[in-house]
């Protein structure tokens, strides 16, 4: 599932610490530690604000906690920074809990 939404290739960036941080944070999804990969995709954002795949790892990883407030927050932004890319986690089976009409494909 989390290759359906990061690509093959999770992430593409020349910052090495901001990648390592956002592959954390997948790994810690796929084994559900969803606090840690809060913490390294958080990190990711302070690098660089407009990432778009951390704002899906917080979506996921804040679901997972089941704080969906904060993961429909999280969708929000990430809906007005990437409307493709949030379009295709609401339909996937984890992010279900976003989908609207408008945000289908």
């Amino acid at each position: 599932m989390i290759d359906k939404i990061f690509g093959k290739n999770k992430k593409e960036t020349s910052n090495l610490a901001q990648n390592k941080d956002f592959e954390d944070g997948v790994k810690h999804i796929e084994r559900k530690e969803f606090e840690p990969a809060i913490e390294s995709f958080k990190r990711c954002l302070k690098s660089d604000s407009e990432d778009s795949k951390a704002f899906v790892g917080l979506c996921i990883a804040y679901s997972g906690l089941m704080d969906l407030d904060t993961a429909r927050e999280y969708y929000e932004e990430l809906k007005e920074k990437d409307p493709y890319l949030a379009a295709q986690l609401a339909n996937t089976q984890a992010g279900a809990i976003f989908e609207d009409n408008n945000d289908s494909i």
